[in-house]
């Protein structure tokens, strides 16, 4: 998301008026997941995308009408079709995609309330201090509003200070912030829906006609997009292996970091993709390092006696993921080591993924850093692959008489 926001304000700063798209809901099997965002230009100057395809083409050819009407639409893009050859887009499932206008410096009226200073807020200063701290990694989420009275009203939402911007939302606003909030700290994008009987706006906040006693109720839906931090991997050694795995890290956007204590190694020329390399002592820069729920942490040192080390900082730290390289005779020498000479708890081993990866017959570097970092995807989406170790796991559960399983 960074990269879309940092474009974003590029465009506003050279007062450009643009479209973007948001993927807010599906159903079934889609190219993209909810929350993938793309920059509709008129020139053509697209930034990211929506799946591609003809489902792409529509959510266009809908933004350029928002560029001009400044109205935001949602568009359905319906991949159920049955499989032919005239067929384009045909994945099985359906998407929502919310789509708005973002317009440069120029002064913009606002159409729901003029008399609400907090609707003057240009979507610049909402998007600058999201993008402050998407960078800083702090946690944040976007809240929009995509059904209901006041569509396209977008508020900031961090955990400890209040929101910037407004959804317009009066004497429900503050329900509504509380939810995001919920939503920001279960860290995955979300919509939210509330039926028209749970709310009613003040007629003050509608323009009515004269026969209108009443102000009308809505179904509203919120869009909360979550801003994820970019998920960490530390690659500890920075062998054979670490150059290609920090290769294929950074293209899945994981913020790379490698370090090794040799410098020859550990050096920016030969890890041009990572975030940062580090040439300094292993343990004692591990233990220093600022890991946590977002962090990845793969040993792959020159040595299993670096690895121990490394591993005995990590072990009982909160990070979202522990590999350490190595055939499953060794990795079982070294947990035994660990047991019997430093009386580590066995259990804490469940958490280590040794003999690292998932098995898919790799054997040269290159297939090895493919065989890791799907692992740390699969653990990263929560996905269904069988780990290498589980075997080891289920081996060492038997042994110590568990009844539940990891």
């Amino acid at each position: 998301m960074e990269t879309i926001y940092t474009k974003l304000t590029d465009f506003i700063a050279a007062d450009e008026t643009v479209a973007v798209a948001t993927i807010i809901d599906i159903k079934g099997s889609v190219p993209r997941e909810v929350g993938a965002k793309m920059i509709i230009h008129p020139l053509g100057q697209h930034v990211g995308t929506v799946g591609g395809g003809c489902g792409e083409a529509d959510v266009i050819r809908a933004a350029l009408d928002v560029i001009q009407t400044g109205e935001p639409a949602t568009v359905r893009v319906d991949l159920t079709e049955d499989v032919s050859m005239q067929a384009l887009g045909v994945c099985g499932g359906i998407m929502d995609v919310f789509v708005e206008q973002v317009a440069g410096k120029s002064p913009i009226a606002n159409r729901k309330s003029q008399d609400d200073s907090s609707f003057d807020l240009h979507p610049s200063s909402r998007h600058e201090a999201l993008l402050a701290s998407i960078r800083g990694r702090e946690p944040v989420a976007l809240a929009t509003v995509v059904s209901g009275p006041s569509v396209g009203q977008e508020a900031v939402v961090w955990l400890d200070r209040p929101p910037l911007g407004s959804l317009g939302l009066g004497d429900m606003e503050p329900q509504v912030i509380t939810d995001a909030q919920k939503v920001l700290q279960g860290r995955q994008h979300k919509l939210l829906r509330y039926p028209a009987s749970s709310f009613q706006l003040p007629a003050s906040s509608f323009q009515l006609p004269a026969s209108n006693l009443q102000p009308p109720t809505f179904n509203l839906s919120i869009f909360v997009e979550v801003q994820r931090r970019a998920p960490e991997l530390l690659i500890v050694g920075a062998g054979h292996i670490a150059v290609p795995l920090a290769q294929v890290a950074s293209l899945c956007d994981f913020a790379v970091t490698v370090l090794d204590d040799r410098p020859s190694f550990a050096n920016q020329a030969r890890f041009p993709t990572a975030h940062k390399v580090i040439a300094a002592p292993l343990r004692e820069t591990v233990r220093d390092l600022p890991l946590d729920a977002d962090s990845y942490v793969v040993l792959v040192t020159r040595g299993h006696s670096h690895d121990v080390e490394c591993l005995l900082d990590v072990l009982d730290r909160p990070v979202a993921y522990i590999g350490m390289i190595g055939s499953q005779r060794r990795v079982d020498a070294v947990f035994e080591l660990l047991e019997d000479e430093m009386h580590i708890d066995p259990i804490k081993f469940d958490r280590v993924y040794a003999p690292i990866g998932i098995a898919i017959g790799a054997h040269t570097p290159a297939e090895i850093a493919v065989c890791i970092m799907a692992e740390v995807i699969n653990v990263f989406r929560g996905g269904p692959a069988t780990s290498i170790s589980e075997r080891r796991r289920e081996r060492d559960r038997r042994r110590r008489g568990d009844t539940v399983t990891r």
